[in-house]
């Protein structure tokens, strides 16, 4: 009896074991299941949250990395996402200079959900200085190579300041609530009047702010339109605060808006959106500058693509009139299509062509109606930035003197003749210095054969000698320089067709080769 006791001690031991390690096991495979259960559900959750915020008008696909990372599901993926948003130590760098705690006094905040959730990062904290802003390297991803733009200066610190004692908080205050309290908040559509009071706030002189050269009331109304996100016809507060804030701080960014509204794209960077006091365009440009070093028929065909851009400033839209005024070789870059691209646009001017005289409407060969060259150009821009100037009048001759961007890009860009690397158009010699280009023109090296006939169309393009030369030479000169390209290219197509007719041994005269052979 004993030992029949001792016998279902030990089963009962043994059965029990079993028992808790089939309990064990259960509770381990639950555990395990609701973990990864957990853990697909902010995947899940993410793509139609994405894909609700949408697209914007000319801007890269932000959706597109982020849906195709969460398509692999399970825990691998979350713990790569999260790793990848984790192990970024440029993170509270890129909140702290986007500052999206101050809007509505700020850009606006389209790509503040993808800076927060870490799809939008910094690769680097150096950044280098280009037109007053401090550019950093950003990726989407790891699809897109971006740009990231904060100003610098004390803008923002003189508006934030106004703000506060406008709004009666003092100095210091909350701007992003004290903003609703003040100047900016009040239903009062854009006007000159309102412009020249945010330029006075952040002191920028009305000579410096080429934006609203000629404001027309068709050109306020449709930069009020660029800033209507929600597209309801009607700018709230919040979108009316950013609007103002922009125009005193960014206005390439209005620009960009603006042209993107218009639906114009003629050589401008795109912009990928905002967050805050920052903007994020598209990156993966190389600078023109960079491109001295290639052969003549590379330089060429990009000295063709910016004379076409200075056309198309002119004349690719029927209602605008860009006028660009600080034309030079570090203000353009050729992005991964091979385009070439205007990367400063704080110093362009959209006109209204309706401000035109009419008589243009009979056709570009009578906009031209006396010879009009560098003394010419500085005395329109020195009557068109006066105070109280006549809008309508003076701006009316926007056309008449709009072919100088032709001479400038000729003088200060394409040029290498000696004569023409002191020539400023935009700058008056008055008093001032003039130091010579130190850079290479991009038409260098120009061949023996086409020197001359390149260097005389530069030199009318630079300073023509009868009424209508500027833009004829212009014209001549890009169509010469384009067909180096096209040249190129039928080069290369013949060395391939002679390739072909090798490898085919048709065609071939055995007599006309040499072998190399002695005579003997």
């Amino acid at each position: 009896m004993q030992l029949l006791r001792i016998h279902y001690q030990k089963l009962f031991v043994c059965v029990s074991f079993v028992m808790l390690v089939l309990v064990v096991v259960r509770v381990w495979e639950g555990d395990d299941g609701t973990v990864a259960t957990h853990q697909n559900l902010p995947g899940s959750l993410k793509i139609p949250e994405k894909r609700v915020s949408g697209v914007r008008e000319n801007s890269i696909n932000i959706d597109s990395p982020v849906l195709s990372a969460s398509q692999h599901s399970g825990r691998g993926a979350t713990k790569k996402k999260k790793k990848a948003a984790g192990t970024n130590t440029y993170t509270d760098l890129f909140q702290d200079m986007a500052k999206e705690e101050m809007c509505p006094l700020c850009f606006g905040h389209d790509l503040c959900e993808d800076v927060s959730a870490g799809f939008l990062t910094l690769a680097s904290d150096t950044p280098s200085k280009q037109d007053g802003a401090a550019m950093y390297e950003a990726y989407l991803g790891d699809m897109h190579k971006l740009s990231v733009k904060v100003p610098l200066g004390d803008r923002f610190s003189r508006l934030d300041e106004a703000v506060c004692m406008n709004a009666s908080l003092g100095t210091g205050c909350s701007v992003g609530s004290a903003a609703y309290r003040s100047f900016l908040a009040r239903p009062q559509p854009l006007t000159t009047q309102v412009l020249h009071h945010l330029l006075r706030v952040v002191g920028i002189p009305r000579t410096q702010y080429p934006l609203l050269m000629c404001p027309s009331e068709k050109l306020l109304t449709v930069i009020e339109r660029s800033f209507d996100d929600n597209d309801d016809h009607n700018l709230s507060q919040g979108e009316r605060i950013t609007l103002f804030t922009t125009l005193a701080i960014a206005p390439d960014i209005v620009v960009l808006k603006l042209l993107t509204k218009a639906s114009l794209n003629v050589g401008f960077p795109r912009l990928v959106g905002v967050c805050g006091r920052l903007g994020v365009l598209e990156d993966e440009m190389t600078p023109l500058a960079f491109l001295l070093g290639e052969p003549f028929n590379v330089r060429a065909s990009l000295a063709a693509q910016i004379l076409t851009m200075v056309d198309d400033f002119m004349e690719d839209d029927p209602d605008w009139y860009l006028f660009y005024g600080s034309w030079s070789l570090e203000k353009l870059a050729v992005n991964k299509e091979g385009e070439v691209v205007l990367t400063d646009l704080a110093s362009m001017a959209v006109v209204d062509k309706s401000l035109f005289r009419g008589d243009y409407e009979d056709g570009s060969e009578n906009r031209v109606q006396e010879v009009c060259n560098k003394e010419c150009f500085q005395k329109f821009t020195g009557e068109v930035y006066r105070e109280g100037h006549d809008t309508e009048e003076i701006c009316s001759r926007v056309e008449d003197v709009g072919h100088l961007m032709y001479a400038a890009v000729c003088a200060m860009i394409l040029s290498d003749m000696e004569q023409h690397k002191y020539v400023d158009y935009f700058t008056s010699s008055a008093g001032q210095q003039q130091h010579p280009r130190t850079t290479k023109g991009l038409l260098h090296n120009i061949p023996a054969a086409d020197r001359a006939t390149v260097e005389e169309l530069l030199a009318e393009c630079v300073d023509e000698a009868a009424p209508g030369g500027r833009l004829q030479s212009a014209q001549e000169l890009r169509d010469f320089l384009s067909d180096f390209l096209l040249d190129e290219d039928e080069e290369d197509g013949d060395d391939a067709a002679g390739n072909k007719d090798d490898d085919d041994g048709e065609d071939y005269d055995d007599d006309d080769y040499d072998y190399g052979e002695d005579d003997g």
